[in-house]
């Protein structure tokens, strides 16, 4: 978890090397901030056990290098795939989120197939699913849950890019924690909280940097000037 908090620094790299996009320095230092505060926020509201494994086993130093390893390929092929969809989606503007979703889909369940039958899984997974017939509720709620999230998270890299998507993401990490601490009743201490304010800071300050000099209000076939004119009368007549 708390390498995904600092995949937006990757993302914008892996967006230069692909020619998606040329980032700002500040876009870099938010994503270091925002990288940051999620981790201060994770490390002092979760009770994070750092040297212990899954299973709560004291971790060797294979075990750490081989996690760090696959973290790292984690971060390069997250941010990779991202920004290769946003190339494909500006390349080819006829290209609809759900034919991106069904082709990815029916890529995965390809390489899953090929995976199970590998590593001689594929009769247990079967049999598990016949015997356990009370598991297809389940399957189908989460299918469902899956196949709209997968929506948004189309729509989203098409309408707005990588980066917002990432920034969307690492906002959802925060919100669960969140949620998190108060059912299961974790002390929010100062700690939590500057994280929580170096995060939101930066992002605010993103939105300023990318919103300067730019009209907020834009009315459809309207000049700017005249836009902002009607909007300055609206509000004047809201105060009255």
């Amino acid at each position: 978890m708390l390498f995904k908090c600092f995949k937006l620094f990757p993302i914008m790299l892996m967006g230069t090397l692909l020619g998606t996009k040329q980032y700002p320095t500040y876009d870099y230092v938010v994503a270091v901030l925002v990288g940051v505060g999620i981790a201060v926020f994770a490390v002092s509201t979760e009770d994070l056990d750092i040297g212990q494994d899954s299973i709560g086993e004291v971790e060797t130093i294979s075990g750490t290098i081989c996690g760090i390893i696959l973290l790292l390929f984690f971060l390069v092929f997250d941010s990779f795939t991202g920004q290769y969809q946003a190339r494909l989606f500006n390349e080819h503007p006829e290209l609809s989120a759900y034919t991106m979703m069904f082709m990815v889909n029916t890529f995965s369940m390809i390489f899953s197939f090929i995976t199970l039958v590998h590593t001689k899984e594929l009769y247990d997974a079967c049999n598990f699913v016949y015997y356990h017939a009370e598991m297809h509720i389940h399957l189908v709620i989460f299918s469902i849950a899956s196949t709209i999230g997968q929506l948004f998270i189309f729509k989203t890299i098409k309408a707005f890019g990588p980066v917002i998507f990432a920034i969307s993401m690492n906002s959802r990490i925060i919100l669960s924690i969140l949620l998190s601490s108060f059912v299961y009743s974790h002390e929010i201490n100062a700690a939590s909280l500057l994280g929580l304010f170096v995060v939101f800071a930066a992002i605010a300050y993103r939105i300023k940097r990318k919103t300067q000099g730019k009209p907020l209000v834009k009315w459809a076939g309207m000049s700017d000037e005249r836009s902002m004119d009607i909007f300055h009368e609206w509000h004047e007549h809201c105060d009255m």
